[in-house]
């Protein structure tokens, strides 16, 4: 009887936090769950046959051979976002808090990458849809 119970529950909970998800979340979810894959890949094949390959996200690009930090800081970065997106797909209890700092975090690095280049000042556009998300995280929260 218990046991029902707690399944119940957790069935429940899983529905309901599937629906909290808004569409544009879940269609950019699942492009950073295949990104979180696909980067990781390309970097380790790059640094084994030794090929150039661009690397970029939220701002920082980087186009050359693998033997150099920044590529592996934004495979990491991607993949760390694919994981993020895994947890708020499948509803895990950590998704949301996880999708919340790394939501910052790609705000915080895009920001400071606009102005790294001050004398060619670019206007990134990943702002418009980062603060719209991150907001509407924020709002999820109590029912997650």
């Amino acid at each position: 009887m218990e046991t029902e119970l707690i399944i119940e529950e957790s069935v429940t909970e899983s529905k309901s936090r599937k629906e909290l998800i808004p569409l544009w979340i879940k269609i950019f979810g699942w492009l950073f769950l295949v990104l979180g894959v696909v980067a990781p890949i390309l970097y380790v094949a790059s640094a084994i046959f030794d090929f150039e390959a661009t690397y970029e996200m939220f701002g920082l690009s980087y186009t050359g051979s693998a033997y150099a930090a920044m590529p592996m800081l934004i495979s990491f970065i991607i993949l760390v976002n694919g994981l993020c997106a895994y947890g708020l797909l499948f509803q895990k209890d950590w998704g949301l808090m996880s999708c919340l700092v790394m939501g910052y975090i790609g705000l915080l690095i895009t920001l400071v990458s606009m102005f790294i280049y001050l004398p060619d000042l670019t206007i990134r556009l990943e702002p418009l849809l980062q603060i719209p998300y991150l907001v509407k995280l924020h709002k999820m929260k109590p029912q997650w």
